[in-house]
């Protein structure tokens, strides 16, 4: 069987000519992403998407860290910058500047100081940014920027040398659960930052709880792997049984397992070969055509991800999330995805019908020689006569 795509929902896709492209070649699933968005438009998205013949996703945020908001679009930081990034509820009126000692203050919407400790490494949009923590206070902690760049708001914060006391399933996640399952009715329903069976088992319970009027539907369950306790050996295992599909959310993997970025190719290889020796879908995602967001063309780096995808590893699903959702190319990315898949189907055809040709060939080769053998045994019986 080969791929498919999953393409999140945003405002580069959300329109029916994009989305009927989308159907056209080789998209199946339209992910509504609840980290971003209110409910009504997540609702007018979804009906667009089901009017175009795709399945739908609802993507649960969980408990990621991230960012106040920051109203400076030119607030940056400088490479051995002090900084402090502080737990601060109303991130709108705060101050981004410490007038008293003159450093800069990035809003964070967790209390950070009990999840660091001196030394620590803080990573911030993706790893883009990264912070030596100097000192832990109060509500608080000092910083070294270990290297230049622009702080958005709401990006994310890693912390994977911190424990984090954080509950699994946020006030967000009940609210989508509640106002959107019983209206949009998602064929999934995919869950962030999971550990262990134990958050699978509340999920599930709360979907049943927000459905209990409702009894024909209940939505099939991805868990998105991209935590370093949920591989461990019992929990992988457990969770892998418990859902419906994985996901391989390589984005928050990257920056959750140590060492940092370069032991995610490994996770993937295990987690394929764990999902496919149970038969179980699973889902490849983040940075699939990273470059594509603001070039119509892929990398080679990026195709060549993409071929261990399709070709080798036999994902079920590939996804694109911002390529798709805030992209300025999204029919490109879907048209090089969809194109790779017919390729190497088109090449899987043509390898089997040579394949199947080899027997009949060789039987050819046999029937030759045997009737070459036949007519010299008759010419030397011949010459005998």
């Amino acid at each position: 069987m080969s791929a498919k795509i999953i393409t999140t929902l945003g405002p580069a896709s959300g329109n029916p000519e994009v989305l009927q492209y989308f159907k056209e070649h080789s998209v199946e699933i339209a992910r509504l992403n609840g980290s971003h968005g209110i409910i009504e438009e997540h609702i007018r998205m979804a009906k667009l998407a089901v009017y175009a013949g795709l399945d739908l996703m609802l993507d649960l945020p969980g408990p990621k860290i991230r960012l106040g908001e920051i109203n400076d679009t030119s607030f940056s930081v400088k490479a051995g910058e002090k900084v402090i990034i502080e737990n601060v509820k109303n991130t709108k009126k705060h101050n981004i500047i410490d007038k008293e000692n003159n450093i800069k203050i990035l809003p964070c919407q967790f209390s950070i100081e009990k999840s660091t400790k001196i030394n620590d490494i803080v990573y911030i949009d993706d790893g883009k940014l990264q912070f030596r923590v100097l000192k832990v206070e109060a509500n608080r902690i000092q910083a070294e920027a270990l290297n230049s760049g622009l702080v958005k708001s709401h990006k994310g914060v890693n912390l994977p040398h911190g424990k984090i006391d954080i509950d699994f399933l946020t006030e967000n996640d009940l609210r989508l659960i509640e106002k959107l399952l019983p209206i949009i009715k998602p064929k999934y329903v995919a869950t962030s930052f999971v550990k262990t069976i134990n958050d699978i088992h509340r999920l599930k319970k709360a979907i049943q709880d927000s459905l209990s009027n409702i009894k024909d539907y209940y939505p099939r369950i991805i868990v998105k792997i991209e935590m370093a306790e949920a591989i461990e050996p019992i929990n992988i295992t457990n969770l892998i049984n418990e859902c419906d599909m994985i996901m391989i959310a390589r984005g928050d993997l990257a920056l959750e397992t140590t060492p940092v970025h370069i032991r995610v190719p490994f996770i993937q290889a295990d987690l394929v070969q764990r999902c496919q020796k149970q038969n179980k879908p699973f889902i490849i995602a983040t940075q699939i055509l990273e470059s594509m967001i603001t070039c119509p063309v892929p990398t080679r780096a990026e195709v060549s991800d993409l071929y261990r995808a399709i070709v080798l590893d036999k994902a079920n699903y590939i996804m694109l999330s911002s390529e798709a959702a805030v992209g300025q190319y999204p029919k490109e990315c879907v048209t090089i995805m969809h194109d790779l898949i017919h390729y190497n189907k088109n090449n899987q055809l043509e390898l089997n019908n040579s394949n199947k040709k080899l027997p009949s060939e060789t039987v050819s080769k046999r029937s030759i020689k045997k009737i070459k053998t036949q007519n010299r045994l008759k010419l030397i019986k011949r010459k005998r006569l």
